[in-house]
């Protein structure tokens, strides 16, 4: 495999991943899980650099990096429902704000216009991967004088995803009215 293809690769490494990781968790093997969701997780970074690096982005690439992110990320909060460690309100939340991103970056396609991530929206990803670690092993701690329990990870995530939401929405706007009103 050349420098190339090494960004799609990983991208399709971690749509392959998904099924590893909900199957590793279900079975009850979190750490297993959990570094391979760490794993996969950190090679959203590599292929974005690499990609960057060989000018090597692509319309595979444009389209299946955030469907990536997506897939895992949903994958695993959808198997703590199904383990009772999350409600499916907050995963409906974060998972409608995922939605609405991707409905945005197709929209936007339609007329040619890239839509990046915001900080925002690598803010939300960041307390996402958080709480995934902190279900995973059950973790509480202290950060700082606050006690940071996993409900208060959960209220994080989902006021990231919510705000992240509404920053797309609104950085957007001029696009949603160009192509909803005109």
């Amino acid at each position: 495999m050349t420098d190339e293809n090494l960004p799609n690769a990983l991208t399709v490494f971690r749509i392959l991943s998904v099924p590893f990781v909900m199957f590793l968790l279900l079975s009850g093997f979190n750490l297993a899980a959990l570094a391979l969701f760490l794993f996969a997780s950190v090679t959203d970074l590599a292929d974005g650099y690499l990609a960057r690096k060989y000018d090597r982005t692509s319309p595979f690439g444009k389209f299946a990096d955030p469907i990536a992110d997506k897939l895992l990320v949903s994958a695993v909060f959808i198997t703590f429902i199904q383990l009772g460690k999350l409600t499916a309100v907050p995963v409906v939340v974060i998972i409608s704000r995922e939605f609405l991103v991707t409905g945005l970056r197709l929209l936007g396609a339609t007329v040619e216009k890239v839509i990046s991530a915001s900080w925002f929206g690598k803010t939300k990803t960041v307390s996402h991967i958080i709480l995934i670690v902190a279900i995973t092993i059950n973790l509480e701690f202290q950060l700082v004088w606050l006690k940071m329990s996993i409900p208060w990870l959960i209220y994080l995530a989902i006021a990231t995803a919510v705000a992240s939401g509404v920053d797309y929405l609104v950085s957007n706007r001029k696009l949603i009215k160009e192509c909803f009103l005109d």
